[in-house]
C-alpha cells in the first residue's frame, strides 16, 4: 500500500510539475498587429469618409481622404486591406476562416452591405463599418 501511495505521489509530483513549467497559453488580441489602434486620418484626396473597424469590443475610426471612386480600391491603395475586392485583412489584423470561421463583415452605416467592397461607390461622406463577424 505504502509504495502504491508513493508512485501515486510521483506521478502527481512529476505531473504538477511539468504543468508549471509549462507556459501559459497565451490568447493574442488581434489588435496586437493592428497598424492603428486610434482614431486616425490617413490618405490624401478630394474625397472624405469614415471606416469604423470593430473587433474584440474595441473600434478605431479612420478618417479617410482620396480620390479613388470605389471603397476597395481606396483602402487597398492605403494598404488597410490585403486585398480590393475580397478581404482577409484589415488595419494589419488577419482573420483565418478556417481556423476560427470569422470573418470582416462590410457594413454601410449600419446596414451590412449586399455586395462587396470592390463594388461599393464613394461619394464622399459616407461611413463605412468593417465589424469581426462569426
Amino acid at each position: 500500500m505504502k509504495k502504491t501511495l508513493s508512485i501515486v505521489a510521483l506521478v502527481l509530483a512529476v505531473i504538477i510539475s511539468l504543468v508549471s513549467c509549462g507556459e501559459e497559453p497565451t490568447s493574442a488580441s488581434l489588435w496586437d498587429s493592428a497598424t492603428y489602434t486610434e482614431n486616425t486620418t490617413v490618405g490624401e484626396g478630394a474625397i472624405t469618409f469614415k471606416v469604423k473597424i470593430e473587433a474584440e469590443g474595441k473600434t478605431v475610426t479612420l478618417t479617410v481622404n482620396t480620390d479613388e471612386k470605389i471603397l476597395g480600391n481606396a483602402l487597398y491603395e492605403l494598404g488597410l486591406i490585403n486585398d480590393p475586392t475580397f478581404f482577409n485583412k484589415i488595419n494589419g489584423m488577419t482573420l483565418d476562416w478556417d481556423k476560427t470561421h470569422a470573418y470582416w463583415g462590410f457594413y454601410v452605416g449600419d446596414t451590412m452591405a449586399d455586395h462587396g467592397v470592390g463594388d461599393e461607390p464613394i461619394k464622399g461622406g459616407e461611413v463605412y463599418r468593417i465589424a469581426y463577424t462569426k
